[in-house]
């Protein structure tokens, strides 16, 4: 990446993440394709609810139900009253990465933040990028999804003129206009007029989710599927 677009990318990630300033990332796990870390939050003060014990289980089961939706396919899907929802990490991915996050909040601090990156390549795509992070505040799990499956070169379409790859931004959303988050059961998502005041530059790809419920939808998922 070009040394000034480096410089718009840290400055772009800097308003989103409020992390101007603040002790540099933490990382938790790192592979070839993957990195977990946790990062200052500057917007939090000492408001997140850190360390936080949430379950690897109970991590995968948010990320089995976090969902993307194409926004060029919102309205359309409003009209004839259904909705084309696709699932935003695989399985292989939720085994992968639950238990890293989950172990990334039992070590985090009030200030921080945890921060996911993975990349994927197939024939089909190319390389793609998914990202975000997440944090705890009370009894409710804030979900950013900033990249779900985005190929670095979306973002040339809104006026940047180099490939993008988040890797040391996992907040900074390449593209703004390919999709928006929701997450299934609703019933385990807090509605926005409950939430707390953290803002994101996309509000449409922040999900928050009570804890407190998705163990009861937990709960009423097990014993659906017990013999």
């Amino acid at each position: 990446m070009q040394v000034w677009m480096r410089c718009v990318v840290v400055v772009v990630t800097s308003f989103i993440a409020g992390c101007a300033t603040g002790h540099p990332p933490r990382a938790v796990y790192q592979d070839p394709s993957t990195v977990i870390s946790i990062q200052s939050d500057t917007k939090a003060g000492q408001d997140h609810s850190h360390p936080s014990a949430v379950s690897p289980e109970a991590i995968r089961y948010v990320l089995d139900g976090m969902r993307v939706q194409s926004r060029s396919s919102f309205i359309p899907s409003i009209m004839t009253g259904g909705a084309s929802y696709g699932m935003a990490f695989s399985k292989d991915e939720q085994a992968v990465l639950a238990p890293y996050l989950s172990q990334a909040l039992a070590v985090a601090r009030p200030d921080e933040l945890v921060t996911f990156y993975r990349r994927v390549s197939t024939p089909a795509v190319g390389l793609a990028i998914t990202s975000g992070g997440l944090f705890v505040h009370g009894q409710h799990l804030y979900i950013v999804l900033a990249n779900s499956r985005t190929l670095p070169s979306e973002g040339m379409s809104q006026s940047i003129v180099s490939e993008i790859d988040p890797v040391d931004s996992p907040l900074l959303p390449i593209s703004r206009r390919a999709f928006r988050a929701a997450f299934i059961p609703a019933t385990s998502m807090v509605p926005e007029d409950e939430r707390w005041g953290w803002s994101y530059i996309d509000p449409g790809r922040l999900v928050v989710i009570d804890l407190i419920q998705l163990g009861r939808d937990m709960r009423s998922l097990a014993l659906s599927d017990a013999p």
